[in-house]
């Protein structure tokens, strides 16, 4: 006769979960605690856990006593310079109270000079003047141009390491002061009237230096990407850069450097007045007037104070490191 099987546990098929609810401790704890029960002993303590958090507290503050302890005290060196800083920024900031109380000044002193002219019937002065402040770059000026941005090449950190440009002194990939020297050179070769870069007009006292590895102009230093603005007859001038020896360097400086530019012609773009003459604003040419020009040879004004560009019959300067 065959016995009947035993009728199976509906839990069968989860023998570990089971043994681990019903016997939650290891067979060596259990019968550690089963040793403790037969002797007549408490199960477990309550101070241990106590002793347990308390060891803790006294351990992370000792950790954070130690971190405290190795934090670098403030020097005297650090004190020096905050205090310099600090020096710094209230001058600039009296510095530039003063730019915008002497440009206040100075146009007040060209409207008294435009009125006494005008009272002594000296019209045509006033045009010279006018012009000459216009050359000078003593007023803003607006017209069509050239926009020329020039900007380091996208690996020109990573490859700071790798050596740096031939006499130069710079970084591979960066643009340097005599790259901006020749691209605006350039510029005043193919007839432009007006040019500043980064907001900074340049003018016959203007130059573009260098400092480490940082780009000035007028003792202010510019960060990249590096904005040309150039006014004059935009289609002439494009077409006159891209083949001159400029626009050849400055693709040889793409293709050999990774340094990029893009060239676009506009309308309605503006170059500042000289940052050491600047005005806080601007009056167009009354008039247009024909003069000549050292460098670019007849320039015409129009009467918004707008730069129609050289005459193309006209024979071009010769070019200069700073304009």
């Amino acid at each position: 006769m065959i016995p009947e099987p035993k009728p199976r546990r509906p839990d069968a098929s989860m023998t570990l979960i089971t043994s681990m609810l019903e016997r939650p401790l290891d067979p060596g704890y259990q019968q550690a605690a089963d040793r403790r029960a037969a002797a007549g002993l408490p199960p477990a303590t309550s101070t241990r856990t106590a002793v347990v958090i308390a060891m803790m507290v006294v351990t992370g503050f000792l950790f954070a006593t130690g971190a405290q302890a190795l934090r670098a005290a403030p020097t005297a060196a650090a004190s020096v310079k905050s205090e310099l800083v600090g020096r710094i920024e209230t001058l600039q900031a009296q510095g530039q109270g003063q730019e915008a109380t002497i440009a206040e000044l100075r146009k007040q002193v060209s409207e008294l000079e435009a009125l006494a002219l005008q009272q002594a019937g000296a019209a045509d002065l006033t045009d010279t003047i006018t012009q000459l402040e216009m050359f000078a770059g003593y007023t803003a000026m607006r017209g069509s141009g050239l926009t020329l941005t020039v900007g380091d090449a996208p690996s020109a950190d990573a490859d700071s390491d790798t050596g740096s440009r031939p006499s130069s002194g710079f970084d591979s990939g960066r643009v340097t002061s005599s790259d901006l020297q020749i691209i605006v050179n350039g510029l005043w070769g193919v007839g432009a009237e007006a040019i500043a870069i980064n907001g900074h007009r340049l003018t016959s006292t203007a130059a573009i230096r260098f400092a480490g590895q940082a780009i000035i102009v007028d003792f202010r230093p510019l960060t990249p990407p590096y904005v040309i603005t150039a006014l004059g007859d935009a289609a002439r001038m494009q077409q006159l850069f891209e083949p001159s020896f400029a626009g050849v360097y400055l693709a040889q400086l793409g293709e050999q450097f990774g340094i990029t530019s893009e060239l676009t012609a506009g309308d309605g773009l503006t170059v500042p007045a000289d940052s050491l003459t600047r005005l806080t604003s601007a009056k167009p040419l009354d008039g247009g007037v024909t003069t000549r020009s050292a460098t670019t040879g007849p320039v015409t004004s129009g009467t918004d104070g707008s730069s129609l560009g050289p005459d193309p019959g006209e024979q071009q300067g010769t070019e200069e490191t700073t304009r």
